[in-house]
C-alpha cells in the first residue's frame, strides 16, 4: 500500500517517473498491475482536475472575468461549451506534449462542465496509463529474455522519436519528408547499400572464378588498397604535370598550420578565392566545398578534421567523368564510360519562396531535404522573376548533381589527351578521372579541359544514374565494370611484385569513412 500511495504522489511532480516507479515495483512483484495502474491514474487524474481549478479561480480575477465576457470570447466560449470541440481538445491534449497545460486551464476559465471535465480526463488517463504500463511490462518482459532484440528495439523507438521531433520542429524538414517516399521510385535515388546488394553475389562469384576474394586490391598497386577506398587525393594529384593545361594547381595542407601559412602556399601556387576546398580523403563528394572568403575558409578548417586539398577553381562551365581501363598485358586502354553532369537550379517567378520551388521541380523534391540542408539559410528568400538559382555546384550525383550518359563525348583524340595525363601516375591501370570542360566539341577533340580529381578502384561507371537508363543496363554496366577489375587484379598479381593487401587497415578504413559525421557532409 506504502509503494502505491508513493506512485500516487510521485504524479504530481513528474507523471513520467510515476510510470517508471510503477513499471519498477510491477517488474520486482512489490505491487500488481492493477495497483499500479489505479494509483497513476487516480494521481494524474486529480493532477488535472487541480489545472481545470486553477482555470476556474481565474475566472473570478477581475481582469480574467472582463475578458470573457466580451463579446468575441463569449461567443468562442458558448460554442466550446454547446459543442464537443472542448470535450476533443481535453482528449487530445493529453496526447500531444505541451497542449494540456492551457487546454485545462481554458476548461476551467470558460466554466466547462466540472462533471464532464472529470469523466473525459478520467477515462483519457486511463487509457493512456493503461497503454503506457503495458508495453512498458512487455518490454521489460522481454528485455529480461531477449535482451539484445529489446536494446535494438529501444534504439529504433529513440530513433523515431527523434526524427518525429526533427519534424515537428522544422517545418521545411517535414515538408521534405513528404516526398521522400519518391526516392524508391527512381534506383538512381536507392540508398547505396540497398542498390549494391546483387553485386555481393557476383563478387563472390568472380571470387570462386579467379580462386581470389582480393584481386581488387591489387588493380592499381601503387594506391592505398588498389584506390578503393581510403586513398589520398594527393597521391593522384601530385603526379600531375604542373606546367600543363590540363593541371588545376592544387595544395595539401593540415590543421597545424596557420592561416598565414597556408595563405603563402596559395600565393606561391597563384590559386585565389573564390577556391575549392575538400577533404584529402573523401567519398562521394564528401566535403567538397566552393570556399568565397576568409570567413568561409577559417570555418571550413574549423570543421575538418584531416588533411585538406585546396586547388584553384576551375573557370570551364562543364563537367563529365570519364572512366579509363588499361590492361597491363599488352597495354590496351580504353574508355569504359563517360558521365555528363549538369548542375540543377531553379527559376524564380517573384513570388513564390526558394524552398518551395524546390518542392514544385519533379526532381529537386526527391532530395529535398539535401538542398534544404545547404540552402537553410535560403530557404524563405523570395527569387525575383526568371532569377536562376544554382542547387549545386559541384558535380557529385549524392550531392544532387544530374548525371547524364555522356558517350558522345568519346573519341579517340580524348583518349589520347587522358592517356597523357595518367601515364604520368605510376601504374595507374583502373579509375575515373573528373574533369572540367569548355564545350562538347573541344572535348572530344581532346582539348580545353581541367582534371579536377583522380578516382581508383572503388570508381563506378556513374553514367548508369541517368535517369534514362534501366536498373537492367544498369546492373550490366557494374557487372562488366568487376569483371575487368578482377582480370586487371588477376595480371597485376600474377606479375609478382604488388604489395599484399592490408585487409584489417582496409576494415578500419571503411568504417572512418562509411562512419564519419561532420558539418562537411553536406557540399556546395
Amino acid at each position: 500500500m506504502a509503494l502505491s500511495i508513493t506512485v500516487f504522489l510521485t504524479t504530481f511532480l513528474f507523471e513520467d517517473i510515476a510510470l517508471g516507479l510503477a513499471l519498477a515495483f510491477i517488474a520486482q512483484n512489490k505491487i500488481t498491475f492493477m495497483d499500479g495502474f489505479l494509483a497513476c491514474s487516480l494521481g494524474i487524474a486529480v493532477g488535472d482536475l487541480g489545472l481545470y481549478y486553477i482555470g476556474r479561480l481565474a475566472s473570478r480575477i477581475s481582469y480574467f472575468e472582463k475578458k470573457i465576457r466580451s463579446p468575441q470570447l463569449r461567443t468562442l466560449v458558448s460554442e466550446l461549451s454547446q459543442t464537443n470541440k472542448m470535450a476533443y481538445a481535453i482528449v487530445i491534449s493529453r496526447m500531444l506534449p505541451g497542449t494540456r497545460l492551457p487546454t485545462y486551464l481554458a476548461a476551467g476559465l470558460i466554466n466547462y462542465s466540472i462533471l464532464k471535465f472529470f469523466l473525459l480526463t478520467l477515462l483519457s488517463v486511463g487509457l493512456w496509463v493503461f497503454v503506457a504500463l503495458s508495453i512498458g511490462a512487455t518490454f521489460l518482459s522481454f528485455f529480461a529474455d531477449h535482451w539484445l532484440l529489446a536494446l535494438i528495439g529501444f534504439i529504433l523507438i529513440l530513433t523515431l522519436v527523434q526524427k518525429g521531433l526533427l519534424l515537428m520542429k522544422d517545418p521545411w524538414h517535414r515538408k521534405a519528408s513528404y516526398h521522400a517516399w519518391r526516392r524508391w521510385l527512381h534506383f538512381e535515388f536507392w540508398p547505396a547499400w540497398f542498390f549494391y546488394l546483387p553485386i555481393v553475389p557476383y563478387y563472390l562469384l568472380l571470387s570462386l572464378r579467379h580462386r581470389s576474394l582480393l584481386l581488387p586490391f591489387y588493380a592499381n598497386p601503387n594506391l592505398k588498397h588498389g584506390g578503393l577506398i581510403g586513398e589520398s587525393k594527393w597521391d593522384f594529384l601530385q603526379h600531375l604535370n604542373s606546367m600543363a593545361q590540363t593541371t588545376l594547381p592544387a595544395v595539401k595542407i593540415s590543421k597545424k598550420q596557420t592561416v598565414h601559412e597556408i595563405h603563402s602556399m596559395l600565393g606561391k601556387k597563384s590559386i585565389d578565392y573564390p577556391f575549392i576546398a575538400k577533404p584529402d580523403i573523401g567519398q562521394r563528394g564528401f566535403g567538397v566545398r566552393i570556399i568565397k572568403s576568409e570567413a568561409e575558409f577559417v570555418d571550413y578548417l574549423d570543421a575538418s578534421e584531416e588533411d585538406v586539398i585546396i586547388q584553384r577553381k576551375s573557370q570551364y562551365p562543364c563537367e563529365a567523368g570519364v572512366f579509363y581501363i588499361k590492361i597491363p598485358q599488352g597495354g590496351k586502354s580504353f574508355i569504359f564510360s563517360i558521365t555528363d553532369k549538369k548542375f540543377p537550379a531553379v527559376q524564380g517567378d517573384g513570388v513564390t519562396q526558394l524552398g518551395d520551388l524546390i518542392l514544385q521541380d519533379s526532381r529537386a523534391r526527391i532530395i529535398a531535404a539535401t538542398y534544404f540542408q545547404r540552402h537553410r539559410e535560403s530557404l524563405e528568400k523570395v527569387l525575383s522573376k526568371n532569377e536562376i538559382y544554382p542547387l549545386s555546384e559541384c558535380g557529385n550525383h549524392c550531392q544532387g548533381a544530374i548525371f547524364l550518359n555522356g558517350v558522345s563525348l568519346a573519341s579517340p583524340k580524348l583518349l589520347a589527351a587522358i592517356e597523357e595525363v595518367v601515364e604520368k601516375i605510376p601504374n595507374f591501370y583502373f579509375g575515373r578521372i573528373d574533369l572540367r570542360y569548355q564545350d562538347p566539341q573541344s572535348l572530344t577533340e581532346g582539348q580545353s579541359f581541367e582534371i579536377v580529381e583522380i578516382n581508383g578502384a572503388g570508381s563506378e561507371a556513374t553514367h548508369i544514374w541517368d535517369s534514362r537508363t534501366t536498373i537492367y543496363e544498369a546492373y550490366r554496366v557494374l557487372f562488366n565494370q568487376w569483371s575487368l577489375l578482377f582480370l586487371i587484379g588477376a595480371e597485376i598479381k600474377s606479375q609478382g611484385n604488388a604489395p599484399r593487401p592490408q585487409i584489417f587497415q582496409f576494415l578500419i578504413d571503411c568504417a572512418k569513412v562509411y562512419f564519419r559525421k561532420n558539418p562537411l557532409s553536406i557540399s556546395s
